[in-house]
């Protein structure tokens, strides 16, 4: 659906037998819940947010340019019952942007239930890939992939115990697009998949597996972007990382293939920390939970007849090859786009953080719980800055994510175990690093230097203060006020 064409976005509750909640899109008689949105760069989305939760909530455009007023950080919520403008270009470049509540305390709980959607941006560079990759109708594909504790066909409800508000809540069994069991039908030749990780707090380690043979090989694939978009040029892989709120663009030949299935393969996930609790954010105490159960209770169980652990391995959806087999499938192109290589500003200090575990506290960013009104640091319109960020020893990994900018990840140092052996790019770097990121994991005892651009655009919707946020998108962790505010000025 175009996202120019969305005149209101509902935040409402579903039915009762999914305990899901969803967006709306609400184009006059036509009502879709949860919405892919495409846009092509330059777009413009006018719209009206109305929240009919018990909750507060936002409505954050996740890895957009957006500014302060538009970002839906949680610095202004929507009160039930209310409703809010919502008015913006698209800027970006071409890639797979998503958008999901973000309220201080409701994250985690609004985005379980559904309150999450796509948005596939396009733009020139965008339709000559399709176009060198001859896609047949069906071939292009925009998963959301997410884990849920699942008992028979039903989602349990959302009532995380203490320990899942430490470590993250993780389920089951795989939702794709909101399905359980998702098979997906695609035709031989080249199928482009871009996969958003919408899991509360799950590591996924993407893997594609052919159904009609035995043995331990994978099926191969390139990895053509990530969350800003397009590579320079794509890179064979056999699997890759996609922690939470991360996506990736692949392309995979399932000719002469009959049914592939997508899985998170088994790995580490050094969750080193034990004991402990997170904050609770103060604003629970006044909102009813969603599901009518308790979150963060110390009493609580963790359910573990619904429950899988963080790397363990993960059926995740099922790609279906039907239809006569065509003409060989073109080779990929050399260069896919103009992505220049990730360089820093040759005078810049690095800004250094430190992602801490306090038992008391739980996970935080440089041993600070987050306050509303603080400004951790002042940023100068227009700076280049080098931010070296490390995760402590005792701790587990980070998802770390930037709102209002991409960054280049410049270089990785202490990476453990699986990530290291899958960092083939140059200053230890993932494949999944050489793109522009908004969303980058940190492994315990890691140590990762980005390269940020602070240049906002020359509108008047950007001017003066401009405050955004850094935060661990583990919602458990966010939620925990495993955040910091930072202002452009």
């Amino acid at each position: 659906m175009p996202l120019g064409a969305v005149r209101r976005l509902i935040v409402e509750r579903a039915e009762p037998l999914s305990g899901r909640c969803r967006y709306v899109a609400d184009l006059g008689a036509q009502r879709i819940a949860s919405p892919i949105l495409v846009a092509r760069r330059g777009d413009r989305c006018d719209a009206v947010i109305e929240n009919q939760l018990p909750q507060p909530t936002t409505v954050h455009f996740h890895g957009l340019t957006l500014p302060e007023a538009q970002d839906g950080a949680g610095f202004d919520p929507i009160a039930p019952g209310a409703s809010k403008a919502l008015r913006f270009e698209v800027k970006n470049r071409s890639g797979l942007y998503w958008f999901h509540a973000h309220p201080h305390g409701f994250t985690a709980e609004q985005v379980h239930a559904g309150l999450a959607g796509l948005l596939v941006v396009t733009d020139a560079e965008d339709a000559a890939l399709d176009s060198a990759l001859a896609l047949t109708p069906g071939n292009r594909l925009a998963l959301a992939v997410a884990d849920a504790r699942v008992a028979g066909s039903l989602l349990r409800p959302y009532a995380p115990s203490a320990e899942d508000c430490l470590h993250g809540w993780f389920g089951n069994r795989a939702l794709v697009n909101g399905a359980l069991d998702a098979r997906v039908p695609v035709a031989p030749g080249w199928v482009r998949l871009q996969l958003l990780n919408a899991s509360n707090a799950r590591g996924l380690l993407l893997e594609f597996r052919d159904n009609a043979r035995t043995g331990n090989a994978n099926v191969p694939f390139h990895l053509l972007g990530t969350d800003g978009g397009l590579l320079a040029a794509p890179v064979p892989v056999e699997r890759v990382f996609v922690y939470s709120a991360e996506r990736v663009d692949i392309a995979i030949d399932v000719s002469g293939r009959g049914e592939l299935t997508a899985v998170s393969a088994a790995f580490d996930p050094r969750h080193q920390a034990r004991g402990g609790r997170m904050h609770r954010h103060p604003a629970r105490e006044h909102y009813p939970p969603l599901a009518a159960e308790t979150v963060c209770a110390p009493e609580g169980s963790r359910d573990a007849a619904h429950f899988l652990p963080d790397g363990a391995e993960l059926a995740l959806f099922m790609l279906n090859v039907g239809g006569a087999a065509g003409a060989a499938p073109p080779r990929l192109p050399a260069r896919i786009s103009t992505l220049p290589e990730a360089t820093a500003a040759a005078d810049a200090a690095p800004r250094r953080m430190r992602l801490d575990f306090d038992e008391r506290a739980g996970f935080l960013i440089d041993q600070t719980p987050y306050r509303l009104d603080e400004i951790a640091f002042p940023v100068a319109r227009g700076a280049r800055e080098i931010w070296e960020v490390r995760n402590s020893p005792i701790s587990m990994p980070h998802p770390m994510h930037m709102h209002g900018f991409g960054c280049r990840v410049l270089r990785r140092q202490g990476t453990f175990g699986p990530a290291r052996r899958l960092a083939t790019a140059s200053a230890g770097r993932l494949p999944t690093d050489l793109g522009i990121k908004d969303t980058v994991v940190v492994w315990p005892n890691e140590t990762v230097w980005l390269a940020l651009d602070f240049t906002l655009p020359d509108d008047a919707a950007f001017r003066g203060r401009q405050r955004y946020m850094l935060h661990c998108h583990n919602l458990e962790h966010e939620d925990g006020m495993m955040m910091r505010n930072f202002a452009v000025l």
